[in-house]
């Protein structure tokens, strides 16, 4: 899809801060975790709308959940559980890695946020796929350890969880 090599993204600047958002909120590390999530929203919007979003106007209404997290309905606010702040960075780390191949989906399956629609097309019972099947071209041109994986791991198909899924 891309012709020029040197275009792209492999870890931007937004994920990183929500990488770190997460881990504050973790306790991982010791740090703000609003500040974070505020920084990697303003990232990702400065990084479409370069001119246009500045701290003062992503935030302006302090804690009180005003700007444009407050009139997005997407404040990060200290009364929020656990899991709505997980949900929030998730969100938002979702909208930022829109052009970054598979790892929303990466994303997701590590963490089970943000908590996603499922409609009626989504095969596998309702559930978000675990996995996806080996290429057809794995399968044919090496049948032996394409069967030996299978036997490891289990059936070749989007519900058999990957081995950290596992319980």
């Amino acid at each position: 899809m891309q012709t020029d090599p040197l275009t792209g993204q492999m870890l931007n600047y937004s994920e990183v801060q929500f990488m770190l958002a997460e881990a504050a909120l973790k306790g991982w590390i010791s740090g703000n975790d609003s500040l974070y999530y505020n920084k990697g929203v303003l990232a990702y919007m400065q990084m479409w709308l370069p001119t246009s979003f500045t701290q003062a106007l992503l935030t302006s209404g302090g804690t009180t959940g005003g700007g444009f997290l407050g009139d997005a309905d997407i404040s990060y606010l200290p009364h929020l559980s656990f899991d709505e702040k997980m949900d929030l960075i998730h969100l938002q780390k979702y909208y930022a890695l829109l052009w970054c191949d598979m790892q929303q989906w990466i994303e997701y399956r590590r963490t089970g946020h943000p908590v996603l629609p499922k409609g009626p097309g989504l095969r596998n019972n309702g559930v978000m796929p675990a996995r996806l099947n080996y290429p057809v071209e794995v399968q044919s041109t090496n049948p032996t350890y394409y069967k030996e994986a299978v036997a490891s791991q289990g059936p070749d198909n989007i519900a058999t969880q990957v081995w950290w899924q596992k319980p």
